[in-house]
């Protein structure tokens, strides 16, 4: 274990480390929409509020599986790991934006990116290049910023798509995801199409 956690605070001081001007505006602007799941919590109710059906129940399924991981899985994993953030023992980390007081491992930034993009790339089919690439973003400004290590972006990440995957079980359960056109042939010549 203390020789992945020193490769991982190697990566992290190698990302955080190798900045430009136009990364830090990038990759702040980026790490800053995911402040306290605000901008995902703001959009979720904009999709109840204005969405149709459908939109309005993947919002609240997505807003189930948000509660679930900040108020479940996230306490009782820092409970575990009360791991400090490399600002607060790395002294040559530089920090853009706020510095969070509250335990670095996992990433919360990064569960919300990934639960987000599973979900609504899979039932937004347009927006899924869009969503990964913000997706991936936000992960990599974490320890850009200062404020995770690598290794906390991965694992909130890989929490985010399990929850995600839930989201999306649910949603199928309640027939939400549209499928490709169903195949159909007309097998007895009388011209009607049985399903295929």
């Amino acid at each position: 274990m203390a020789g992945i956690l020193q490769l991982d605070e190697a990566a992290t001081l190698w990302i955080n480390q190798h900045h430009n001007p136009v990364l830090d505006v990038l990759l702040a602007g980026v790490s800053y929409l995911g402040d306290y799941g605000a901008a995902w919590v703001l959009a979720a109710i904009a999709m109840i509020i204005f969405g149709s059906r459908r939109t309005r129940l993947l919002a609240v399924i997505f807003l189930g599986g948000l509660m679930l991981t900040e108020f479940v899985l996230m306490p009782a994993i820092r409970e575990l790991w009360d791991r400090p953030r490399p600002f607060t023992y790395m002294a040559v980390i530089r920090t853009l934006g706020p510095r969070h007081p509250y335990p670095s491992f996992p990433s919360a930034h990064a569960h919300l990116w990934g639960q987000a993009v599973l979900l609504f790339a899979v039932a937004f089919p347009r927006l899924r290049w869009p969503l990964i690439v913000l997706g991936v973003l936000t992960l990599y400004s974490r320890p850009y910023v200062g404020n995770h290590h690598v290794l906390d972006s991965l694992v909130g990440a890989v929490i985010g798509v399990g929850i995600g995957a839930l989201d999306l079980a649910v949603a199928r359960r309640l027939g939400l995801l549209r499928g490709p056109p169903v195949a159909t042939t007309d097998t007895d010549g009388d011209g009607e199409e049985a399903p295929g």
